[in-house]
């Protein structure tokens, strides 16, 4: 008769785990902030329309919008995605790249 073991999970998988839910975390963090930064990006974009001038939005208020969409898509994949699916250090950039475009945004429509 065979017998079968069963593998335990190492301490390294129980460490990633947690990175993996901490990160997680960061990009639903960044998720809640996006709504904050998409109400910011509409009151520069207004303020820009009624002030002196030819009151059109410019291309970087357009490019600012832009990033901020990419921020959302790229927060959500960081959250999503199986743990498999993603490395750790891809899913890290990822948040990076997620706060990063968040920033941009408004800095951008403030070029404008």
């Amino acid at each position: 008769m065979e017998t079968t073991t069963v593998p335990t999970p190492a301490p390294e998988q129980t460490t990633d785990r947690g990175a993996l839910l901490a990160l997680r975390l960061c990009a639903l963090g960044g998720l809640g902030l996006l709504l904050g930064g998409y109400v910011l990006l509409a009151v520069i974009a207004l303020t820009d329309a009624v002030d002196p001038g030819d009151g059109v939005a410019g291309a970087y208020i357009s490019a600012g919008f832009w990033s901020l969409h990419l921020s959302g898509l790229i927060g959500l994949a960081a959250a999503a995605l199986p743990g498999g699916s993603m490395l750790r250090g891809v899913r890290g950039g990822a948040v990076g790249a997620q706060y990063a475009l968040l920033a941009a945004g408004p800095v951008l429509a403030l070029m404008d």
